[in-house]
C-alpha cells in the first residue's frame, strides 16, 4: 500500500466513522454531534505525522537504468528532480548517453528527433499528496553522462540538494530552474554556450573553470548576487566576443544567493 492509499484510507474512515455514529444517534456530554470532532481530530493527526517525519524517513529501493544513444549524435535532456539529493557527473561511455542509479525509481521517456535523441527523467508517480505533512520522499539520484555526446541540459529541480559537474562534458545549452534548494554546478571547460538560470528561495554556487571567458547578467528580488572579483574584475571578460570557451550567464532569482567564482 502507497502513501496516498494510506493517507485517504484513513480520512475515509474517520469521516464515515464519525457519521455512522451521527446517524445512529451517539452524541458528546456537551450534546453536539461526533462530526464536530472532525477538525480537531485531523489537526492532531497531521500534527503527530509532522512531528514523525523528523524522526523517519521513507524508504525505496533504488533502481539503476540507462539510456541508450539510439545512433543520434547529439542530445536534448530534460530532467525533473524532486525531494532528496542529485548528481550528475561524466563517466557514461559506450553507446550509453547516460546511466545512473534513482531511488524510489524512474520514469523516462524517450524519443528520437532526427539525428537528435530527447529524453526526460523524472521520479516514478509515488508520492505523498501533503509533502509538508509527510514523511521525507527523498529521491537520491546518482547520473553519468557521456562527454563525447554534444547534449543539451533543461533541469528543473525542487527541494533538493545537487552537485552538478559538467566541466568534462560537452554541453550546448543550460537551463536550470530551481525552488528552496542548494545548488553547485561546475560549467563545462569547453565550447560556447549560453546557462540560464531561474531560481527561488535558493542557493545558487556556479564555479567557472580556468581558461573559460565569462558574460554575466542578473536580475534579484530580494537576493544577492556576486562574483569572484579575483578572478572576473567585471561582469564581461574582455575576451569573451572571440574566445573559444565561453559561457554566457543569465540569473533570475528571488529571495536567493548566487555566487559566481
Amino acid at each position: 500500500m502507497n502513501r496516498n492509499q494510506l493517507f485517504w484510507g484513513a480520512a475515509l474512515l474517520l469521516v464515515g466513522g464519525l457519521m455512522l455514529a451521527g446517524e445512529m444517534g451517539v452524541r458528546l456530554p456537551n450534546g453536539n454531534s461526533l462530526m464536530s470532532l472532525f477538525w480537531p481530530l485531523l489537526l492532531i493527526g497531521l500534527g503527530g505525522w509532522v512531528i514523525a517525519s523528523v524522526f523517519f524517513r521513507g524508504t525505496h529501493e533504488t533502481e539503476s537504468a540507462r539510456i541508450d544513444t539510439q545512433g543520434a549524435h547529439e542530445a536534448l535532456v530534460r530532467i525533473d528532480h524532486g525531494a532528496g539529493e542529485f548528481r550528475l557527473h561524466s563517466g557514461s561511455s559506450g553507446n550509453d548517453l547516460l546511466n545512473g542509479t534513482f531511488a524510489g525509481g524512474l520514469e523516462s521517456n524517450v524519443s528520437r528527433n532526427g539525428d537528435r535523441l530527447e529524453v526526460r527523467l523524472r521520479p516514478a508517480n509515488d508520492f505523498f499528496p501533503l509533502p509538508p505533512f509527510g514523511f521525507h520522499n527523498q529521491r537520491d539520484w546518482d547520473v553519468s553522462f557521456n562527454p563525447s555526446i554534444p547534449s543539451r541540459l533543461d533541469m528543473n529541480m525542487g527541494a533538493n540538494k545537487s552537485v552538478i559537474d559538467l566541466s568534462d562534458l560537452t554541453i550546448t545549452d543550460i537551463k536550470l530552474k530551481s525552488g528552496a534548494s542548494e545548488t553547485t554546478m561546475t560549467l563545462p571547460a569547453r565550447g560556447r554556450l549560453t546557462a540560464d538560470f531561474e531560481i527561488g528561495a535558493a542557493s545558487l554556487t556556479i564555479i567557472v573553470p580556468e581558461g573559460v571567458a565569462v558574460r554575466a547578467s542578473a536580475a534579484m528580488g530580494a537576493g544577492d548576487f556576486s562574483m569572484d572579483r579575483t578572478r572576473f574584475p567585471s561582469k564581461e571578460s574582455p575576451d569573451f566576443a572571440s574566445a573559444v570557451n565561453a559561457v554566457d550567464i543569465h540569473v533570475r532569482g528571488g529571495a536567493a544567493s548566487v555566487r559566481v567564482r
